[in-house]
Formats: C-alpha cells, sequence, structure tokens
C-alpha cells in the first residue's frame, strides 16, 4: 500500500517538474543538430505541419 502511494507521488512529481521545465528541456534535446534534424523531418511528413511551416516561411 504505502509501496503504491509513494509510485503515485514519484510520477506526479515527474509529471510536474516536466510540464514546469518543458521549454528548457526542448531547448537542451533541440540544441544537438542531430536530434533537431531529426524531429524536423518527422515534422515535414506530417501534411499540416509542413503546410504552416511553408507558409510562414515564404509567406504565400
Amino acid at each position: 500500500m504505502l509501496n503504491g502511494i509513494t509510485r503515485l507521488f514519484v510520477i506526479l512529481g515527474g509529471v510536474y517538474a516536466f510540464y514546469r521545465y518543458r521549454y528548457k528541456i526542448m531547448n537542451g534535446l533541440l540544441g544537438n543538430p542531430s536530434i533537431r534534424r531529426y524531429f524536423v523531418s518527422i515534422a515535414m511528413n506530417i501534411p499540416f505541419l509542413r503546410d504552416r511551416f511553408m507558409r510562414q516561411a515564404f509567406r504565400y
């Protein structure tokens, strides 16, 4: 019983910390060129995101 409650608090604390520092985590990950290239290539395979990127980049 106590083990389950402890596990719940640890998970909730982790979710809260991830939410609070989400932008710092993203900046740290996307600061690496190979990881950034991987995420951009994945995003460009999604039609909605690709159209928005192109519209923003070329203003058409």
